[in-house]
C-alpha cells in the first residue's frame, strides 16, 4: 500500500509489558489488530471506489440500493438509516450520484409527496462489479481456505457480539467484577 504503518501490535504490546510489569495486553492486542485490519480494509474500499470514479460513501449508497431488492430503490430515510449517516450527508451523496446519472429521484407511489432513490443501470453495473470484486479478490482474503475463512468469521462474529453487548457500546453501567 505504500503508506507508513505503525509498529506491529505485538511489538507495542511487548513495550507496554516491559514498562508495566504484569500487564495483560490481550485486550490491547485485540483492539490494535482490529484497528490495523480496518485501516487496510478501508483503504482497499477507497481504492475500489476510486476505480469507479467515486468516493467510498457514494459507493456505499450504490451498494445499499443494489441489495435492496429487485426494484433497487429506497427512500432517503431508509438509506440514511441503512448507512448510519445523517440525512444531510445522504442528501449530498444522492445529489452527486444524480449528477453522475447513477441514481434518480422518483415519486413514491405509496407515500404522498414521498421520494425514492432509484439505482440507474450505470449505478447497478458499478455496484455489481464492486460486490463481485469484494467477494472474489479483496485484500488477499480470497487466499484463505474454507476452514480458515470460517474460523476467522466465527472469531470476528464473537468479537462483534462481545463489543456490541459491552457497556461501553450500549451505555449501560460498567459491570463490577
Amino acid at each position: 500500500m505504500g503508506e507508513h504503518l505503525p509498529p506491529r501490535p505485538e511489538v507495542v504490546a511487548e513495550q507496554w509489558e516491559r514498562e508495566l510489569e504484569g500487564l495483560d495486553t490481550t485486550t490491547f492486542l485485540l483492539v490494535s489488530t482490529v484497528q490495523r485490519l480496518r485501516r487496510h480494509l478501508e483503504q482497499a474500499f477507497t481504492d475500489l471506489a476510486r476505480d469507479h470514479g467515486l468516493r467510498p460513501a457514494d459507493l456505499r449508497v450504490l451498494l445499499a440500493l443494489r441489495r435492496s431488492g429487485p426494484r433497487c430503490q429506497l427512500s432517503p430515510t431508509a438509506l440514511f438509516r441503512e448507512l448510519m449517516i445523517t440525512s444531510g450527508a445522504v442528501s449530498k451523496q444522492i445529489d452527486a450520484l444524480c449528477d453522475l446519472g447513477l441514481v434518480t429521484r422518483v415519486n413514491d407511489p405509496d407515500v404522498l409527496r414521498g421520494l425514492l432513490v432509484r439505482l440507474e443501470p450505470g449505478g447497478r453495473d458499478i455496484a455489481e462489479s464492486a460486490m463481485r470484486r469484494i467477494s472474489t479478490s479483496y485484500c488477499g482474503l480470497e487466499d484463505l481456505d474454507g476452514e480458515q475463512a470460517a474460523t476467522a468469521l466465527a472469531a470476528l462474529r464473537s468479537l462483534l457480539t462481545t463489543v456490541e453487548n459491552s457497556s461501553a457500546v450500549t451505555g449501560a453501567p460498567q459491570r463490577q467484577n
